[in-house]
């Protein structure tokens, strides 16, 4: 423990030294322009620089870290709601397509279909008169046109 503290504060104190250390700018034979901690041998025209301090944190910076975390968190369930609607939409439209498909499918078959019959819960058939049947093709039409685009 002590070792670690140690150690935490000699790394805070060499970060500390190298922030306050001096830059220098010089401007090479070609005129491009450099900037070091030391100046090359070599350089003539070389000057140190001073900076400006490194920007601190501010008292409000908590506050805005937390604003933005819980913008972010309504942002994120906003988006899952997002998708689950689409996703429960793109379901309805398929069960609305299989619907249709199957009362299309229905519709050919009655059409066809010279004998038709209907069941009732008992499992007993119950044959259609030729009124019924165009009445069954009319309704399914009907209901088709409106059911289905």
């Amino acid at each position: 423990m002590q070792r670690s503290r140690l150690l935490a504060m000699l790394m805070l104190i060499l970060a500390s030294s190298f922030a306050t250390a001096e830059v220098y700018k010089w401007v090479d034979d070609q005129g491009a322009v450099h900037y070091g901690d030391r100046p090359p041998a070599t350089a003539t025209d070389s000057h140190a620089m001073t900076l400006p301090p490194a920007p601190t944190r501010d008292a409000d910076h908590d506050q805005r870290s937390l604003k933005q975390q819980r913008l972010l968190e309504a942002f994120d369930a906003e988006r899952a709601e997002r998708d689950e609607a689409a996703a429960a939409s793109a379901a309805a439209r398929r069960e609305s397509t299989n619907r249709c498909e199957k009362a299309r499918s229905d519709l050919a078959r009655i059409e066809r279909a010279s004998i038709v019959y209907t069941t009732d819960e008992s499992g007993t058939r119950r044959y259609m008169n030729d009124q019924e049947h165009r009445e069954a093709i009319t309704q399914t039409r009907r209901w088709i046109g409106k059911n289905c685009h």
